[in-house]
C-alpha cells in the first residue's frame, strides 16, 4: 500500500487520549505530548497513580485529564470518551498503549488468563478504535490512531503464549485498520517496542495473582523485571513516538536488533513458499491482490 503524502503534522493544542498513561510507555508519551503542546486526557486502571501523574504533568504546565478506565470493560468506554472531551476537547489522537503479559507456556496457562491477556492487549484496542473512529469520521478532520503492538508480535516468544498471540493479532488488526483507512484523514502507526524498562512485570504479575487468587511469584517478577530494566527508558521511547505522530510514520521500532532476528524467525515460511513446487496452480485471490485488487466485498 502506498504511504500518504508526507506532511509533518503540528500537534499543539490537539487532544489526545492514551490508556495505560499512568506508568511506562504511555506515561512517556503524554509527557511527550505535553511538552509538544497537545491536551492529554491520561486513562488507567490505577487510581492511585493516575492522580499522581495528573498532577505532574499539571504541574509542569500540561492540561490534563485522569479517566479512570479498565480498558477491557466494553461498558466503560463511550463514558471515558465523553469524559475526556467534555475536559480538553475532541480527541483527535488516540493511544493504545495498555497491555499485561501473563501465564507461561500454553499448556499450563489457564484459560481465565488467557482471556485476561487478550481482553487487555487485543479486545481493548478494538474497543477503543469502535469508540473513537465514529467521532472521528463525523468531524472529517485530521486524526491519528496508534496501536501497540511487541516485537513478541513479529517473533514467538515461547513461554509468553498469550502475550505473544495477542500482539501477533494487534499487528494484524493494525495492518488493515490501516488500509480501510487508507482514503481517509486517519493515520495509523504501530509500534513494536523491544525491551523497554517498564514496571509491566510488576503491575501484570500483581494483577493475574489477583485474578487467580493466589499469592504474586516474587522471584519470577524480580527476575524479569531484571532484564527488562536494562531496555529503553520509557520517557525517551514517548519521545520518539511522538516524532513518529508528527512525522505520520506507520512501523515505529524501539532497538535495531531484533531485525536481523525477525528475518530469521521468518526464513521458514519464505523458504516454504519459495520452494513449493505450485502443483494447485495459481491462487486467484493472490493475483488479485498483487494487482492492487481487494477481493474481499465489503
Amino acid at each position: 500500500m502506498a504511504p500518504k503524502p508526507h506532511q509533518e503534522v503540528q500537534l499543539r493544542s490537539e487532544a489526545a487520549f492514551i490508556t495505560g498513561g499512568a506508568s511506562g510507555i504511555g506515561l512517556g508519551i503524554a509527557r511527550a505530548l505535553v511538552s509538544a503542546g497537545a491536551k492529554v486526557a491520561i486513562a488507567d486502571v490505577d487510581a492511585d497513580r493516575l492522580d499522581q501523574v495528573a498532577r505532574e504533568l499539571t504541574e509542569s504546565g500540561g492540561t490534563v485529564i485522569a479517566v479512570q478506565l479498565d480498558v477491557s470493560d466494553a461498558e466503560a468506554w463511550e463514558a471515558a470518551a465523553d469524559e475526556a472531551e467534555a475536559a480538553i476537547g475532541p480527541i483527535s489522537i488516540l493511544c493504545n498503549i495498555a497491555g499485561v503479559n501473563g501465564g507461561g507456556t500454553i499448556e499450563d496457562t489457564p484459560y481465565k488468563v488467557w482471556r485476561w491477556v487478550l481482553g487487555v492487549n487485543l479486545d481493548a484496542q478494538y474497543l477503543a478504535v469502535s469508540t473513537f473512529l465514529p467521532r472521528f469520521r463525523s468531524r472529517g478532520t485530521r486524526a491519528h490512531i496508534l496501536n501497540t503492538a511487541s516485537i513478541s508480535g513479529l517473533i514467538a516468544m515461547p513461554h509468553v503464549g498469550a502475550y505473544t498471540a495477542s500482539k501477533f493479532a494487534t499487528v494484524g488488526f493494525t495492518k488493515v485498520l490501516r488500509h480501510e483507512l487508507a482514503d481517509s484523514p486517519v493515520d495509523v502507526s504501530l509500534l513494536i517496542p523491544g525491551s523497554v524498562a517498564t514496571r509491566i512485570n510488576y503491575t501484570a504479575g500483581e494483577a493475574e495473582a489477583r485474578l487467580l487468587g493466589r499469592e504474586a511469584k516474587r522471584e519470577v517478577i524480580e527476575a524479569n523485571h531484571a532484564l527488562l530494566a536494562k531496555g529503553a527508558d520509557p520517557d525517551s521511547v514517548g519521545e520518539q513516538v511522538v516524532e513518529a505522530l508528527q512525522n505520520r510514520q506507520f512501523v515505529i521500532v524501539t532497538h535495531r536488533e531484533w531485525g536481523e532476528l525477525y528475518r530469521k524467525d521468518s526464513a521458514d515460511i519464505d523458504e516454504a513458499y519459495d520452494k513449493f513446487d505450485g502443483r494447485h496452480g495459481p491462487d486467484t485471490t493472490a493475483q488479485l491482490l498483487l494487482a492492487g485488487t481487494n477481493p474481499v466485498t465489503a
